[in-house]
């Protein structure tokens, strides 16, 4: 991997935020990812798309958590993508848009989107598509508004950002509620089986009627 490909992956928030040295941030994430791969875990699929992958940390531990699964993965980044590549030789990763997921209809048992659809203009559309290339379930992570951007707030972190506390790319504030109505209301073809998470994040689990 070159310098410029491998900084251009590292500059991202997806990789500051997986390799961060500050405990209580690394113990958070670590709650949530217990959480998020006990969800996975249940529904056991048979394949796994990792939407919006980023450098494959969580796809390492979901192929870690789930021996013998089928994972792709695919984000907008080619440096990510690479990086992800070289993390996980055991799976596939492609360069890809959300909005224009490069897989037929009903390709993948279980789609996973992490920490995504925050930072959409059209989440909407995102969902869509993440709803039509699962066959069975979909997996999915946002912030747990106002939580988030208070959490971000105590530790003295974008305090001048409006709302205040949140990260400067997030466009979307969900509290946990409205998330499940926003899921629901879009995927009408899929019910809510879990709707939970980890602080300062909510997951919601959903699958097909």
């Amino acid at each position: 991997m070159s310098t410029a490909v491998h900084q251009n992956a590292q500059d991202t928030s997806n990789y500051i935020k997986h390799t961060s040295g500050n405990p209580v941030q690394r113990k958070l994430i670590e709650r949530f990812h217990a959480t998020l791969l006990g969800k996975i875990a249940e529904v056991n699929p048979a394949t796994f798309l990792d939407a919006g992958c980023g450098e494959g940390f969580v796809a390492d531990l979901i192929m870690k958590r789930v021996p013998g699964v089928k994972l792709t993965g695919f984000d907008f980044n080619p440096s990510s993508i690479e990086m992800a590549q070289k993390m996980n030789p055991n799976a596939e990763f492609v360069t890809a848009s959300i909005f224009d997921i490069p897989f037929p209809d009903k390709s993948f048992e279980l789609v996973g989107c992490f920490e995504v659809l925050e930072h959409q203009t059209d989440p909407g559309s995102a969902l869509g598509e993440l709803a039509r290339v699962s066959s069975k379930s979909i997996i999915i992570s946002v912030p747990h508004e106002p939580y988030f951007c208070m959490a971000n707030v105590a530790r003295g972190k974008n305090l001048d950002i409006r709302p205040r506390g949140s990260d400067p790319d997030h466009k979307q504030f969900w509290s946990r509620a409205k998330f499940g109505e926003f899921v629901t209301t879009t995927c009408p073809d899929f019910k809510i089986d879990w709707l939970g998470g980890s602080m300062p994040w909510t997951i919601c689990l959903a699958s097909r009627k």
